[in-house]
């Protein structure tokens, strides 16, 4: 996906990384004045480094010679800020529609995908200034989608939200990743947000590359890149409702030959929501129990094991559907663990967070 030589050289600070990745979503993570959004900016064009060899999706952005530097707005690469950027004076219609070409596929099925998936559809005619920072957010992002992107650009997307709309913004942005097979790049200092939605990660330091590889393992040592907790490790699923439980007070979802009791909703049967709940909030078991308040008990199997700080993160398989628990190391030790082990997942029903 990736393939970046960069060496850039500012006011003071200079960027001398190499970076390559298959993706489809890198992260790139560090503390402030670590380099991220300078690397993003190179990325995007938006800075013009002393040394830049880019390749994106197979393009040549970046080379030797100046014909080789390729301008913004023929790269194909949107960027998203934390800033939403949008123009106030336009309506939400006319925000997505302003990159060339835009209107016509908002129009189109796949734009209707666009706004169905970043639920906007219904916000078309209004004023921006109406929006709530997370519509914001979420305009701005089906604006860089409609641009016809060959990738994603995002830099801190959900840092001006609370915990609630980032959780939302981050879910929505899985399912990009995941139904329109979208590349990203993905600045953040949030390691829960890396461990959510990237393949893989790049830690900077003072401009430089510490550390790359699989979000779990790169962040196997929180304490050396600035991270003093990780909580807030989210589980996001998209499932189909399948029915309600009224008098129980939940609704039941699809996930995989298991059902997932939620909070009562009022979706329709045969759509799909999202959810999401913290790793924190599954309890594992080696057998099934009896006579337990926690609504939902999902047979699932170990795929891996992580330390992370001083706490183990557990990998859990459910057919197609990944899911993680975070235990203390004393826990594991206990069940025993390993990878290949059957063990039941409970998590209560109040536990999960519908999304938007």
């Amino acid at each position: 996906m990736i393939d970046a030589r960069i060496v850039h050289r500012v006011a003071g600070f200079t960027l001398d990384v190499n970076v390559q990745s298959d993706g489809p979503v890198l992260g790139v993570f560090g503390a402030s004045g670590s380099g991220k959004t300078t690397l993003l900016h190179a990325l995007a064009g938006l800075a013009r480094p002393q040394t830049a060899r880019i390749t994106i999706a197979g393009r040549v952005l970046s080379g030797t010679t100046h014909a080789e530097f390729l301008a913004p707005e023929l790269r194909r690469a949107s960027l998203v800020t934390q800033d939403p950027l949008l123009f106030p004076h336009r309506s939400v219609r006319d925000n997505l529609g302003y990159a060339p070409g835009a209107s016509d596929r908002l129009e189109s099925d796949e734009g209707q995908r666009i706004l169905t998936m970043l639920r906007i559809g219904g916000l078309l005619d209004r004023a921006t200034q109406r929006l709530s920072g997370g519509e914001q957010q979420r305009v701005a992002i089906g604006r860089a989608l409609l641009a016809d992107p060959a990738i994603l650009l995002l830099d801190e997307p959900t840092s001006a939200l609370d915990a609630e709309l980032s959780r939302d913004v981050l879910a929505l942005l899985l399912r990009v990743k995941e139904e329109l097979g979208m590349p990203m790049v993905y600045v953040t200092h949030r390691a829960p947000e890396l461990l959510a939605i990237a393949d893989d990660c790049v830690v900077l330091d003072s401009g430089e590359v510490a550390a790359q590889g699989p979000p779990v393992r790169v962040l196997s040592r929180p304490r050396a890149f600035g991270v003093a907790s990780l909580v807030g490790i989210d589980n996001l699923l998209f499932l189909e409702v399948v029915g309600h439980d009224e008098i129980g007070g939940a609704s039941l979802l699809r996930l995989e030959s298991e059902k997932l009791a939620v909070p009562l909703c009022d979706a329709q049967p045969g759509t799909s929501i999202g959810v999401g709940f913290y790793a924190d909030d599954v309890l594992l078991c080696l057998e099934r129990p009896a006579g337990i308040s926690a609504r939902n008990a999902l047979e699932c199997v170990v795929v891996s094991l992580h330390e992370l700080g001083h706490d183990v993160l557990v990998e859990l398989e459910l057919g197609a559907q990944r899911l993680r628990a975070r235990l203390t190391p004393g826990a594991v030790s206990e069940l025993e663990l390993k990878p290949g082990d059957r063990v039941v997942a409970l998590i209560k029903s109040s536990a999960v967070h519908l999304l938007g």
